[in-house]
């Protein structure tokens, strides 16, 4: 694929970057592409032919956000390894659950989008997912060589293990009054916990 000249990623940049503050500032529902044209100093028409509408904007920003997470998943892992499995597993489903949390309102937006409903018949091929998927497999196949697992298949309950967070579900959870940590804690006393043999 060419590479974009280097002006343009500069003002996919800009765009980004302004949109971002104005997030920050005043809440994502409540900025307009007029205001994030207006402040980034471009014309409505050159904005939406970069980005087409606010959900594509809030898509671009989160798989950047996405991809720090998941470094930081990665520090995390390598830096617990002396933990049990069970406590490693549980750690990273309530990270990924909190993160999601952070962006209730963003992920608000995007679960409206069109971009939406043409992905979700491939989720389960996006890379956070297949990430996730993969680093919970591996952690299911090292307790069962602990002798820590309950018989099972560790590639079937990883992609249901994966797949159980969803941000729409996490967000009606919210609107039914739990809290970030409460779903975190019933999500892992739920589907991780009884993974793992009780000694």
């Amino acid at each position: 694929m060419r590479a974009l000249p280097k002006e343009n990623d500069e003002l996919g940049q800009k765009i980004l970057d302004t949109a971002q503050a104005l997030f920050n500032k005043y809440g994502v529902e409540d900025v307009s592409m007029h205001q994030v044209a207006k402040t980034a100093g471009i014309g409505q028409g050159t904005l939406y032919r970069r980005y087409p509408s606010k959900s594509k904007i809030c898509f671009t920003l989160m798989e950047a956000k996405i991809d720090r997470f998941m470094e930081g998943l990665d520090v995390y892992l390598r830096s617990s390894e002396g933990e049990t499995v069970a406590h490693q597993l549980r750690m990273v489903m309530t990270k990924v659950i909190l993160h999601f949390n952070e962006d209730l309102e963003w992920l608000r937006v995007m679960l409206t989008s069109d971009r939406l409903e043409e992905s979700k018949n491939i989720m389960c091929e996006n890379p956070p997912f297949t990430y996730l998927r993969s680093q919970i497999k591996r952690l299911l196949e090292l307790a069962a060589e602990r002798g820590e697992l309950m018989p099972l298949d560790p590639l079937f309950t990883s992609v249901i293990l994966a797949s159980l967070p969803r941000a729409d579900i996490i967000l009606y959870m919210r609107d039914m009054g739990y809290s970030a940590e409460q779903i975190a804690e019933e999500y892992c006393r739920s589907f991780v916990d009884p993974l793992f043999i009780q000694r």
